[in-house]
């Protein structure tokens, strides 16, 4: 045999299997990731309820401040002040 196939022949017989286990995971590893998404998961529900929640605040106050203005602007119209907006 020729010294430069040789030598190839020597190199794909060592990278093959280099090659075969680098695209194995360990099981820890994926267990670590399937960990991870699951919290990155959790931590987004958690904000989607916060935000469900600080709508409903922020639709309650919105009611509140229409009625407190409507209530100014009665009380201003039978005192007779100008109320400027």
């Amino acid at each position: 045999m020729i010294p430069i196939a040789r030598a190839l022949r020597v190199l794909l017989t060592a990278a093959l299997p280099i090659a075969a286990t680098g695209c194995l995971t360990s099981p820890k590893s994926e267990a670590l990731r399937q960990q991870q998404m699951q919290e990155a998961a959790d931590a987004i529900n958690d904000l989607r309820v916060t935000e469900s929640t600080l709508a409903g605040t922020l639709d309650s106050l919105r009611v509140v401040v229409a009625k407190q203005d409507s209530t100014i602007a009665r009380l201003a119209n039978v005192t007779g002040v100008i109320v400027v907006k």
